[in-house]
């Protein structure tokens, strides 16, 4: 019987939102994992230099439209972002640069 005022008991609060929410949300891969936690690495490693931010919230949105299933290149850049990552780490680091094609290096 539900208390004075509450139209539920407990038990029926099970099948409220609540459970609806916890259904629908999906578990991570662990190399979803892996790339969040890089993403977090780099994160902190980034606040305590000026400009680096940005860069790196950049590339994370910018590679984020990879598809799921697309394995072995987000291994490729989860590797290569560990490795960037230790470089940004390095206290000797100071800015970072980008490699950029203009259009004359295209070739038509």
């Amino acid at each position: 019987m539900p208390a004075p005022g509450v139209s539920k008991t407990p038990a029926e609060f099970a099948d409220g939102p609540c459970r609806i929410l916890t259904q629908t949300m999906a578990r991570h891969s662990n190399l979803q994992k892996h790339v969040l936690s890089l993403f977090k690495q780099f994160l902190r490693a980034a606040k305590d230099k000026p400009g680096f931010l940005p860069r790196v919230q950049e590339e994370f949105r910018k590679n984020a439209k990879i598809p799921r299933s697309d394995v072995m290149h987000i291994e490729f850049l989860l590797r290569r972002g560990q490795r960037q990552l230790e470089q940004l780490k390095d206290s000797h680091t100071k800015q970072m640069g980008t490699f950029t094609k203009s259009s004359s290096d295209v070739k038509e």
